[in-house]
């Protein structure tokens, strides 16, 4: 079963962009990373989705958890906190990066869960979890 990892990742991510994409963000990176890590989305949500119009674009590091069934717990229980601090981690070199350092952050995460067939059963969105 975990040859099919990298697909079923792969997929959710896809699923992932779909989502946040409909809900107005905007994606600037897909799989960013170096040799110390990886974010699976960056994104922007813009100010217009918020009710406050002072509010400037936020920065978004989405951690995309993806599974096939409920075995063992669903996807978004996954993301421990080691997880969320390497995201962290690579968000600030991503901010650091680009010159973003004033730049408002959060964390999110997108879980994914797949039918035996490879249909989505379910796809949740966390924010601001970190």
């Amino acid at each position: 079963m975990k040859r099919f990892n990298k697909q079923t990742g792969g997929r959710g991510e896809r699923e992932a962009e779909r989502l946040l994409r409909e809900k107005g963000y905007k994606i600037l990176e897909m799989n960013w990373g170096n040799k110390w890590g990886e974010v699976d989305l960056i994104c922007v949500d813009p100010p217009t989705r918020k009710a406050t119009a002072r509010r400037s674009e936020t920065v978004v590091f989405v951690e995309v958890k993806a599974k096939i069934g409920y075995e063992y717990g669903a996807p978004w229980q996954m993301v421990n906190r080691r997880k969320l601090a390497q995201v962290r981690r690579m968000g600030g070199l991503f901010l650091t990066e680009k010159g973003w350092q004033d730049k408002a952050c959060r964390i999110d995460v997108v879980g994914v869960v797949f039918d035996r067939g490879g249909k989505v059963v379910e796809v949740d969105h966390y924010e601001n979890v970190y």
